[in-house]
């Protein structure tokens, strides 16, 4: 009986920090922006790395706002770029900072 209250217990508790540290649209903006910024840093130096940073970030806080949609599902959200029939991304994300793409 003890092992069950404390397993409930546990089960509340984590359930109560996926509720309140759910991911918004943007948590997942400063995440996406992030990615899309080191993904376009790659093999890039000098003059034309600020550029491309400056580029990646603008381009993609617009692909954020405009083209990914969210799904709240309480305790963890859906991102989705595109239909939801035919996504070309989709991530999951939970606890504010952790994202996982799904595709």
């Amino acid at each position: 009986m003890k092992g069950t209250i404390k397993t409930a217990v546990t089960l509340v508790i984590l359930g109560a920090v996926l509720y309140f540290t759910n991911p918004g649209m943007e948590d997942f903006g400063r995440y996406y922006q992030k990615k899309q910024v080191t993904e376009s840093q790659k093999g890039v130096t000098g003059v034309l790395r600020d550029i491309v940073k400056a580029v990646a970030q603008s381009g993609a806080d617009l692909v954020v706002k405009v083209g990914f949609k969210r799904d709240d599902k309480l305790l963890f959200s859906f991102f989705t770029l595109g239909s939801a029939s035919n996504p070309s991304s989709r991530y999951i994300g939970f606890g504010k900072v952790i994202f996982i793409e799904l595709d």
